[in-house]
């Protein structure tokens, strides 16, 4: 009798701690970044993660990664929708010859990035990467230092991008550089109160129709080139200042 009880009691013990394990390490909805956190954490509001790519594996698809303070969160590959919110802090992506954000998605999901400010250094490649996702949204964000500001690729199914009070300047002496670039067949992309500096390219269309007002496009070699889809223009632009600045392919009245 006293084995049989010794064994129920072990087996109730290891489905204890299974049951812990599991709720441990269950993805939330909500999670959440500190300068002085740590990616051992479960990203709760009181025991913040470090990065937001130790945040983004514990974060549930359709959630949203929060930050609580000031720091630096680094790079970052999104395959899911989710949102990642600066809150009015500093939220840096601060990277060396790679992406700052890789969005590599299903077709279906939707990600939003906002209040970021994308710093690189040493040759970084792209800012906000867009490989594959349904919608993509990049606002109140500032991006310097980065070959390519915001690329949507040429690859991209039905791509849909909103870039809204961005702020995009070349920090880097490499020539081929684009501040916008949309590539992909049949896409939708809306870009207002964007500023776009000192890129050999500000905005490169490929494929697609892109909507521009509000915004100042200036110091760059081309304004805009046209390499393919359309460009149209609410008329309340600035562009100015640039070797070539470009014509849009059409306008649009605002009503």
């Amino acid at each position: 009798m006293k084995k049989s009880f010794s064994k129920w009691g072990a087996l109730l013990s290891v489905a204890l701690l299974m049951g812990l394990s599991s709720s441990v390490y269950a993805q939330a909805t909500r999670t959440w970044v500190s300068g002085v956190g740590d990616d051992a954490n479960p990203c709760s509001r009181t025991a913040p993660c470090k990065t937001f790519a130790g945040a983004i594996s514990k974060t549930a698809a359709g959630g949203e990664i929060d930050v609580l303070d000031d720091g630096g969160f680094g790079g970052v590959t999104i395959t899911k929708s989710i949102t990642i919110n600066g809150g009015g802090h500093i939220a840096g992506i601060l990277v060396a010859g790679t992406n700052g954000v890789v969005i590599n998605a299903a077709t279906t999901d939707v990600v939003i990035l906002r209040g970021l400010t994308f710093t690189g250094t040493s040759g970084a490649l792209n800012a906000v990467r867009y490989m594959a996702a349904r919608y993509v949204v990049v606002e109140d964000s500032s991006i310097s230092g980065f070959t390519n500001g915001i690329n949507m690729l040429t690859t991209v199914v039905n791509g849909r991008m909103d870039i809204r009070n961005v702020q995009m300047t070349n920090g880097t002496t490499l020539v081929g550089t684009t501040g916008i670039h949309v590539g992909a067949a049949n896409s939708i992309a809306t870009i207002s109160d964007v500023s776009v500096r000192g890129y050999t390219d500000g905005i490169t269309t490929r494929g697609g129709v892109t909507y521009l007002r509000g915004s100042t496009i200036v110091a760059n070699n081309t304004g805009y080139n046209n390499m393919g889809g359309s460009l149209l223009s609410f008329g309340d632009n600035m562009v100015s200042g640039n070797v070539v600045n470009g014509t849009p392919t059409g306008s649009i009245p605002h009503f």
